[in-house]
């Protein structure tokens, strides 16, 4: 996920790269939508949450990575950031409050448009990110400190809900190593034998059945939101560590893992944005139900059923075009042209 209304940078352009990058996007948005499919339903397995556990020590980390490669031209990403970011935002988390009470009928504690709703936080991260990358460069050793700051934020209760700064803080080095990654670097990660990686995978996925039926730790760790627990902050500190070597971990492993031809992956990772947006409308709608609830298994099955669909009809061209327009057409309204 790159940009809000209009096109991912470096989309159309027919390098093998871009075809790399737009694969990993199509992974990437499908585990997000499968993850918060799961989510309503971590506590009525422990299968279903040792899944939920693997998706999201990475997802997000590599989401936000992806986006830190395709934010080098420090001011053309300033420039737009105003416009195809927080304005949209702003729209679509009044939408989202609106459709969360008047559709789905849950009891919100009035409208805030500082402390996103479930899933927009990003949109906020990645405005602060790109809008003050250009200054944030400036700083010696940058890279290693956001790792520094992001473990420390853990002890401050500053860093929370309040505009989304606990994880733009926390998830900020996951942008910083996106940015500062070559071509180069993509190739030299290719060129390591794939064996490895898909040790890595079993490894991770290991772990995170471990971690789920010794309970190691709760799934609140994963989330980079909050500030650390007050009895267990030293502990919380290291599995916070833990989450960043298997998210760097991850990354690598999708890098040198993923196609760099064009397959069906290519054209759901050029319309990543649209799933991201519209799957938070329809996951709240489907959980109203309790669709399988008490069933588990058939559960996990409908949920790869129902993630596979949401891709497909979200990654349409007429779904995309419509969406592009909607909310170009409330941009406009509200922005003036220079």
């Amino acid at each position: 996920m790159e940009q809000i209304a209009v096109k991912q940078p470096g989309e159309g352009t027919g390098t093998a790269r871009d075809y790399l990058f737009d694969n990993l996007r199509a992974i990437l948005i499908i585990l997000v939508v499968w993850g918060h499919l799961l989510t309503s339903m971590m506590g009525e397995s422990d299968v279903i949450k040792s899944i939920y556990y693997f998706i999201f020590f990475f997802h997000m980390p590599a989401m936000t990575f992806v986006s830190g490669y395709f934010s080098k031209n420090l001011e053309k990403v300033r420039s737009n950031a105003f416009v195809t970011i927080l304005i949209p935002y702003v729209i679509l988390n009044i939408l989202n409050y609106s459709y969360k009470v008047l559709v789905i009928k849950e009891s919100l504690s009035g409208f805030k448009l500082l402390r996103p709703y479930w899933g927009l936080w990003y949109l906020l991260a990645l405005f602060l990110w790109k809008f003050f990358l250009k200054d944030l460069v400036k700083i010696r050793f940058l890279l290693p400190l956001s790792f520094i700051i992001a473990l420390l934020s853990g002890f401050s209760s500053e860093f929370a809900d309040y505009m989304a700064l606990g994880r733009t803080i926390c998830f900020f080095p996951f942008f910083l190593l996106g940015y500062y990654c070559t071509k180069e670097h993509v190739e030299r990660i290719r060129k390591i034998p794939r064996v490895f990686s898909y040790i890595a995978i079993v490894v991770v996925g290991g772990l995170s059945t471990y971690i789920v039926y010794q309970d190691i730790f709760k799934v609140e760790v994963l989330y980079l939101r909050r500030p650390y627990p007050e009895d267990i902050k030293l502990k919380s500190m290291l599995f916070r560590c833990l989450v960043y070597v298997i998210a760097i971990i991850m990354i690598l492993v999708l890098t040198n893992v993923m196609t760099a031809r064009r397959t069906f992956l290519t054209k759901v990772g050029a319309s990543t944005m649209t799933v991201y947006i519209l799957h938070l409308f329809t996951i709240p709608l489907l959980e109203k139900y309790e669709i399988l609830k008490d069933k588990p298994y058939w559960y996990l099955l409908y949920s790869v059923l129902m993630t596979a669909l949401i891709t497909f009809l979200y990654t349409r061209p007429i779904v995309k075009r419509i969406y592009d327009g909607f909310i170009d057409f409330l941009t406009g309204i509200i922005v003036k042209e220079n």
